[in-house]
């Protein structure tokens, strides 16, 4: 027997390069809406994004970046490799996420934000504890840099023009413009050279390291 009801729904923008087997609107017991994904769109093999999510233009995603369905993602966001949205996350224009990031449900990361590989964000103190707890995820402020093989806890935030140490673990909120790092992370005064916020031109175009793919078009931005 056939089945009538369909696995994916998805309308995708002009001008996508859509590699397969990638799965673009993949659809879920009481979905609602397709997939919408914007023009100018890179998606490598093997990425999985459900439907109920909406990306903006010039997105371009990794192998086996897994988007789980009501997800937010503004203009030019970069999912590398194996990272993973579990639902319900926002994030802004122009961050730049790499490899081997976990994201749970219920956060939110802000505009020209870069994330280092193999940081894991937390949504509940808790774990499997407390019956009928509400999950919270961390907010991360415009033009944060978080370092590799971070540990952000439930509930925080990551204040604004924050500079966060690989390896840290950030159990408190870090106020804006403030370097972070250590296990726990403790406060420090920003270095007068490192004030400046996250560069556009590393975080705006959308490259292919591997390939002919340029991008001059990110310049026009305000």
């Amino acid at each position: 027997m056939t089945d009538p009801s369909p696995k994916f729904a998805a309308e995708i923008g002009d001008g996508c390069l859509i590699e397969e087997p990638a799965m673009m609107g993949r659809v879920y017991q009481g979905w609602k809406s397709p997939l919408i994904l914007g023009d100018h769109a890179i998606v490598r093999p093997y990425a999985i994004i459900y439907c109920d999510n909406v990306i903006g233009h010039h997105f371009q995603c990794g192998y086996y970046v897994l988007i789980r369905a009501e997800c937010s993602l503004a203009d030019r966001v970069t999912l590398m490799s194996r990272v993973t949205l579990e639902g319900r996350v926002t994030i802004g224009t122009g961050t730049k996420i790499m490899a081997h990031v976990y994201i749970p449900t219920r956060t939110k990361i802000g505009s020209r934000v870069f994330v280092g590989p193999g940081t894991t964000f937390l949504n509940d103190r808790f774990p499997i504890r407390k019956p009928g707890g509400v999950v919270q995820g961390p907010i991360i402020e415009d033009n944060v840099s978080v370092g590799g093989g971070c540990t952000i806890f439930p509930g925080i935030t990551i204040g604004e023009g924050s500079l966060i140490g690989g390896g840290s673990v950030v159990t408190k909120d870090v106020p804006p413009w403030t370097l972070a790092y250590g296990v726990p992370a403790r406060h420090h005064e920003m270095p007068a050279d490192l004030r400046g916020g996250n560069l556009p031109q590393a975080m705006f175009p959308q490259l292919d390291v591997w390939g002919p793919h340029e991008d001059p078009s990110w310049s026009a931005i305000d």
